[in-house]
């Protein structure tokens, strides 16, 4: 099997970057150490505005292809937006296009090399998963990763209403919501489940909990904490980042965030769901919670793409805690390939 990084090495057509955030700098970073090189970059019209990236000239689409020709396109940031997707879609019937995935995360890139030295864990893992759309959709997640072809991403995708269903949230009376960002998903909890009396909320991002705290004050059904997700009491030292959270690496802009085990905030309650989605941090959030799991079982969607062994190591993690567990993958629509969650029930 070749993946997307040994074609895109031996291959003679340009290859051309759609996109200059953190997404592309990402990219061509491995493209660096992988020895391949970037022809040019191109923006949606809005975004051009005469600026270089990387020491390249920021085209417009138009002028990728009056200078490019027969080009190969790397999509090289995220959206779930569907208008989004759609000319994501389009632009693959125009032009050869790849959605190279990079670690949301950081750590190991998900390429030949890693799924040859982890194809052990990835068929155990697989064989843990329940139903065929599951083991269909972790198959087409492997090779989205690995050959970045935009048709593994487009099938077997539901919305959060078909996966709070098939979780039975109308059951729930007391949740933990690790990654609570801005009350989005509590506040979905709340509309959703008429049982719910508790959202016990973790949020590390100081902007990000202070709207979680607004957001949710006129429910009373939110708990916020302003804490990261850990496996025990410390004080982490966090980078700052854009959108959904804060990062646990190295950088310029630190902030000091108490870590907890997110079972403490139980107080002896019984948890019925836990959700965690916390920017990489998943394997230690479970820690976290290890005794909750084992004790009261709950139902659990947890996040596997901040990094390349989660999609395999969370659920043999989960299976190593709680053997009796029935495990099945879910997927909302986004590109890359994001947004892929481990439904324990």
């Amino acid at each position: 099997m070749t993946d997307l990084w040994q074609y895109l090495k031996n291959t003679e057509k340009p290859i051309v970057l759609y996109g200059t955030g953190d997404g592309a700098d990402k990219i061509l970073n491995v493209m660096a150490e992988k020895g391949i090189k970037a022809s040019g970059v191109f923006a949606s019209d809005g975004f051009v505005r005469k600026r270089v990236f990387r020491d390249m000239q920021v085209l417009s689409y138009k002028e990728a292809v009056k200078t490019f020709g027969d080009m190969i396109i790397l999509i090289a940031f995220g959206s779930s937006l569907p208008n989004v997707i759609e000319n994501f879609v389009k632009l693959s019937l125009l032009h050869e296009t790849y959605v190279p995935d990079v670690p949301v995360a950081g750590g190991e890139l998900f390429d030949i090399d890693f799924y040859n030295k982890n194809l052990d864990k990835i068929n155990e893992a697989r064989a843990l998963l329940c139903d065929t759309a599951s083991v269909k959709l972790y198959d087409n997640m492997i090779m989205a990763k690995l050959t970045g072809k935009i048709e593994y991403l487009l099938d077997g995708c539901e919305n959060d209403d078909d996966i709070l269903s098939f979780l039975h949230a109308e059951h729930f009376r007391v949740t933990l919501d690790l990654g609570a960002y801005n009350g989005d998903t509590a506040l979905k909890l709340v509309d959703f489940c008429p049982k719910l009396e508790t959202v016990i909320a973790l949020e590390p991002d100081e902007r990000n909990f202070k709207k979680l705290c607004i957001n949710t004050v006129p429910t009373k059904k939110v708990e916020p904490h302003y804490a990261a997700a850990w496996d025990k009491s410390e004080i982490l030292t966090f980078t700052k980042g854009g959108g959904r959270g804060i990062h646990r690496h190295g950088g310029e802009k630190t902030v000091p965030v108490t870590g907890v085990r997110p079972e403490s905030f139980l107080d002896g309650r019984k948890v019925d769901y836990i959700k965690i989605d916390v920017e990489g941090a998943e394997r230690r959030a479970i820690d976290g919670c290890k005794n909750a799991i084992s004790d009261y079982r709950p139902a659990m969607r947890i996040a596997l793409y901040h990094k390349s062994a989660d999609i395999f190591e969370i659920p043999l993690l989960i299976h190593s805690i709680c053997p009796d567990y029935k495990m099945y993958i879910k997927r909302t629509m986004s590109f890359p390939a994001w947004d892929i969650d481990l439904i324990t029930l």
